[in-house]
């Protein structure tokens, strides 16, 4: 058996390292080899030390844990919804027949906008009600004002004012009733059906011909405002636990590909579907877009939080992994020298870990060569042991 000494081992390692860094002629990379003392010095355990210059040919920077959004999560499938406040169907109460169709496919529609006119015979008869009982409802005041009168006089017995009254009340509501039904089916000549629309919007679907019956269960029209959707996808079972209310998103449609709509997760399911084991969540978008269709297909990339929440995060090449723990370097008291800090990770997106526990921020560390670093470092821990 053989002892190497730590001398020997690092100026061999270091003469690999230096042809692989970078240029220079073989004097100056046995130069560096020879020169022990000044590129690997020995510190305290876990410690390493070196030169600026070989800190410079291995091309490894220093840089600090910063707090950020956590971008680049994962992307699931998404089918764009009308949002059901945007959505209104519209149909005739009663059954009837079309005698005028105002507005056509694609047409934009205010608010109290006449969609439509079915003349029906039940608003006729809804119609003739309200006037019998008008004349019934003049009559029974004029009856009440009788009475009045003859209470007065002391003619007339209290009894009968107080039914003649109570008569009056009746009919009023009656006529209230008819009133309310009939301002329901709208304003129009007798016998006929007014079809508002109830929303801002655009038409969408319409099934209303003229000359058509209609029936009193069917929506003719189909308004919608185009600027308020949302999209609803599916998370795998595996990954709910990365989503939750807030979580940040962003939209992305197999007929457009270029599209990248903002938006925020507002709803997650209590429960999975049973079908497809996935958790359904529902997408707010931050702004509409002209372009955008119910029943239109794309993906969900969920940003991994919530869209104000920034984690610490260190970059990928900054961790290392030592006897099954990772690790990241950082700067020890001495210049030039590093030592290792264990660290607990979470998330990985973008070329960035999240951090979790191990470094607080604004924390040192080298942000690039861990690679090389605990190569140096596992090169002086092999140097004081022996080799067969």
């Amino acid at each position: 058996m053989n002892t190497i000494s730590h001398r020997s081992l690092v100026a061999v390692f270091w003469s690999a390292l230096l042809a692989a860094c970078g240029p220079g002629s073989e004097v100056e990379q046995k130069e560096h080899a020879e020169e022990e003392g000044g590129h690997h010095e020995e510190g305290k355990a876990g410690e390493i030390r070196l030169e600026a210059e070989a800190i410079e040919r291995a091309g490894i920077r220093t840089g600090i844990v910063e707090r950020r959004a956590l971008g680049g999560g994962m992307a699931v499938p998404a089918e764009v919804e009308f949002e059901p406040t945007s959505l209104a169907h519209v149909g005739p109460l009663v059954p009837g027949r079309f005698v005028k169709v105002a507005v056509a496919l694609g047409d934009r529609v205010e608010r109290g906008q006449l969609l439509g006119v079915v003349a029906s015979s039940d608003v006729s008869a809804a119609r003739a009600r309200l006037g019998q009982s008008r004349a019934r409802l003049i009559a029974a005041e004029s009856a009440v004002r009788r009475q009045q009168q003859l209470s007065t006089e002391g003619i007339g017995a209290q009894r009968s004012l107080i039914e003649a009254e109570a008569q009056v009340g009746e009919i009023q509501a009656e006529v209230e009733g008819l009133r309310r039904q009939l301002s329901v089916f709208g304003s129009g000549n007798a016998g006929e059906l007014r079809l508002l629309s109830p929303i801002d919007g655009v038409v969408v679907d319409l099934h209303a011909t003229l000359g058509e019956t209609a029936s009193a269960d069917e929506a003719v029209f189909t308004i919608t405002d185009p600027t308020k959707m949302w999209v609803r996808g599916n998370v795998p079972e595996l990954e709910i636990e990365r989503v939750k209310v807030n979580t940040a998103a962003i939209v992305r449609l197999h007929a457009y590909p270029d599209l990248a709509l903002a938006g925020t997760v507002t709803y997650i399911a209590p429960s999975l579907d049973e079908k497809t084991r996935s958790l359904p969540i529902r997408v707010v978008l931050e702004t509409g877009d002209v372009r955008l269709r119910s029943g239109l297909f794309g993906s969900i990339e969920l940003l991994g939080g919530a869209r104000d929440e920034r984690v610490l995060v260190v970059p990928i090449d900054a961790v290392a992994t030592i006897d099954g723990q990772q690790v990241v370097f950082v700067p020890a008291d001495e210049p030039g020298t590093f030592r290792t800090q264990v660290v607990r990770l979470g998330r990985r997106a973008g070329g960035l870990y999240e951090v979790r526990e191990g470094l607080s921020e604004g924390a040192s560390l080298a942000i690039t060569g861990a690679f090389t670093l605990k190569s140096v470092l596992k090169s002086g821990e092999l140097a004081e042991g022996h080799v067969d």
